[in-house]
């Protein structure tokens, strides 16, 4: 019996007598519906069209208003909302390290991914992959094919978490291509990965650095926003 990821508790399999009597296997879960409840799921019809943000009617919110008048077209689409059971689940998968709790939210993921886009995951530092051991937007692209064409080119003084608001938002540019991975970004059009989006500066400067690099188009995908 399955085990939730979340709660640990046994789950409990809805099966109707017509997929019984088909022999097919379950599908595999990793959450309980109870945990996964928990989650607010964003509304796509209330959002800012230009980062996702829920919204109580669609339009562009206050933030990417203040973007665009400084030029930025970025687009970013996310899942759900960062809510409490989010900031949980943050926490233990990326600050305690439960490295299993990457298969929460795989499916998610992948099913946001468009066949036409080029896979490029936000990198970590080498001191951040050092302390957790891996790049927690790697996990969770599961075995989703992606390009690893930026890197971080300098060290952090603090965490991203540790900022506050106007912290993040004059953050200067961390990022730099990856020589390794830079010809294969040329003329593509990206879909650039994140796990929360808060200001948006983290993942417009990734982006700034990938357009600067011969990307055709870049879109961004978060988790939560």
């Amino acid at each position: 019996m399955d085990s939730c990821l979340l709660c640990n508790k046994s789950m409990v399999y809805d099966m109707s007598l017509s997929f019984l009597l088909s022999f097919k296997r379950l599908p595999k879960r990793y959450v309980c519906a109870e945990c996964m409840n928990q989650f607010a799921r964003i509304d796509e019809t209330r959002i800012c069209k230009a980062c996702g943000r829920q919204m109580d009617k669609p339009g562009i919110c206050i933030d990417c208003q203040k973007w665009q008048k400084l030029g930025d077209d970025f687009v970013n689409e996310s899942i759900f909302e960062y809510n409490d059971a989010m900031k949980d689940f943050m926490h233990r998968y990326k600050f305690v390290g439960d490295y299993q709790l990457r298969m929460v939210f795989q499916k998610e993921i992948r099913k946001k991914i468009r066949k036409d886009l080029l896979i490029v995951p936000i990198p970590v530092s080498a001191e951040t992959k050092i302390n957790r051991c891996f790049n927690q937007v790697i996990g969770l692209l599961g075995d989703t094919e992606y390009v690893e064409a930026l890197m971080v080119k300098e060290k952090r003084k603090a965490r991203q978490s540790e900022l506050n608001r106007q912290q993040r938002i004059h953050n200067k540019q961390v990022f730099t291509i990856n020589p390794k991975h830079a010809s294969e970004i040329v003329d593509k059009k990206l879909l650039l990965v994140d796990d929360i989006y808060t200001t948006g500066t983290t993942i417009r400067h990734a982006a700034e650095v990938l357009r600067n690099n011969g990307a055709k188009q870049v879109l961004g995908l978060t988790l939560c926003r």
